[in-house]
C-alpha cells in the first residue's frame, strides 16, 4: 500500500527486463519511469521469487527420483538421478569482494559459474550461481551443497544412483564421466560416452531454454555478486514454473556463455578417478547393448 508505483507494474517491467536484452533505459521508457526505479525493483522482485518459492527448485526424492532415474535410462545410462553441467553468467567486475580478479574467465570477461543440476526432464534441481568464473568446474562442484553433501552421506542423497557429468568433473562412483578419447577408444567405451553425452543434453538444455526465456541472463550488468546469485536463481526458479504449466519456449540460436576447460585428469592435482568410479564406469560400459532401450521395439 506504501507503493508509488502499482504493484502490476513492478512484476510486468521485472518479467519485461528478464525476458529482453533491452537496455534498462529503454525499458524505463517502456514503462514511463526511470532507469533507477526499473533497477530497485528488479531486485526487489527476483529477491521475493527466491525467498517465497523455494521449493521449485528441489532435489528429486520417492517418486520424482524414481521418474528422473527411468528418464534417463530411456537415454541409455541406467542409474542416473540428474545430469550436472555448467555455464558462465557475465558480470561487471564484482566490488565487494576478497579477489575480485578470481572472476575473470579463460575466455578474460568476469563471470559467476552457473553450476545447475537436472533431472531428465530438464528441471533444475539445484542451483548454484555465486562461485567465480576463474574457478574450475571441479573445484565449483565440491564447493556446492550437493558437493558437500556427497562427501558427508552419498547413499542419503543419491539412494544408491549416480550423477553424470562432462570430463570437467572428478570421476567417481557417485558421480561417472566420460572415458578419455584419444581417437582410439575401444567400441564399448565409445558406446558409453555417447550414452554420456545423450544424458547430459538435459542439462545443456536446461540451459538453452534458461538463456531462450530469459535472456537478461547474459547481460545483468551487476557488480553485486550477492544479487547476480539471487536473478539467475530467480530465473532458475521461473524456468520451473514454466516446465509445471508446459509453457514451451521458442528455442533460436542464443548460445550459452561457455568457458573451455582442462578435463579433470589432466590438472596438476587432478586425477584418473577413484577407484570404485573406473570400476563402475567399465561395468556399465560392458552391460550396455548397442541399442538404446528406446530403440528395442
Amino acid at each position: 500500500m506504501r507503493r508509488k508505483w502499482p504493484l502490476r507494474n513492478i512484476i510486468l517491467s521485472s518479467l519485461w527486463t528478464l525476458s529482453t536484452l533491452e537496455s534498462y533505459r529503454d525499458v524505463a521508457e517502456r514503462f514511463q519511469t526511470s532507469k533507477s526505479v526499473i533497477c530497485d525493483h528488479l531486485h526487489e522482485f527476483c529477491a521475493l521469487i527466491v525467498e517465497h518459492f523455494p521449493d521449485k527448485i528441489a532435489w528429486p526424492k520417492g517418486a520424482e527420483a524414481e521418474a528422473s532415474a527411468a528418464g534417463f535410462s530411456l537415454a541409455g545410462l541406467p542409474g542416473t538421478l540428474c545430469a550436472v553441467g555448467s555455464c558462465h553468467v557475465p558480470i561487471d567486475k564484482p566490488q565487494g569482494v576478497p579477489v575480485p580478479e578470481a572472476y575473470l574467465n579463460g575466455k578474460m570477461f568476469y563471470s559467476v559459474n552457473l553450476m545447475a543440476f537436472c533431472d531428465h526432464a530438464g528441471r533444475f534441481v539445484h542451483v548454484s550461481a555465486e562461485h567465480p568464473g576463474g574457478w574450475h568446474n571441479s573445484q565449483v562442484f565440491r564447493a556446492t551443497e550437493v558437493g558437500r553433501a556427497l562427501e558427508r552421506d552419498p547413499h542419503a542423497l543419491l539412494q544408491g544412483r549416480h550423477l553424470a557429468g562432462d570430463a570437467t568433473f572428478p570421476l567417481s562412483e557417485h558421480l561417472l564421466t566420460p572415458f578419455p578419447d584419444f581417437g582410439n577408444l575401444a567400441a564399448r567405451k565409445g558406446r558409453y560416452n555417447r550414452r554420456i553425452l545423450a544424458t547430459l543434453q538435459a542439462v545443456r538444455g536446461a540451459f538453452r531454454a534458461l538463456h531462450a526465456r530469459f535472456r537478461r541472463v547474459k547481460s545483468l550488468q551487476m557488480h553485486s555478486v550477492a544479487k547476480t546469485s539471487t536473478a539467475v536463481r530467480a530465473c532458475c526458479i521461473l524456468h520451473n514454473v514454466c516446465l509445471e504449466n508446459n509453457n514451451p519456449v521458442l528455442l533460436d540460436d542464443t548460445d550459452c556463455d561457455t568457458v573451455s576447460q582442462e578435463p579433470f585428469h589432466l590438472l596438476p592435482n587432478g586425477h584418473s578417478g577413484s577407484l570404485g568410479g573406473i570400476s563402475k564406469r567399465q561395468d556399465i560400459a560392458a552391460s550396455l547393448s548397442k541399442k538404446r532401450p528406446q530403440d528395442v521395439m
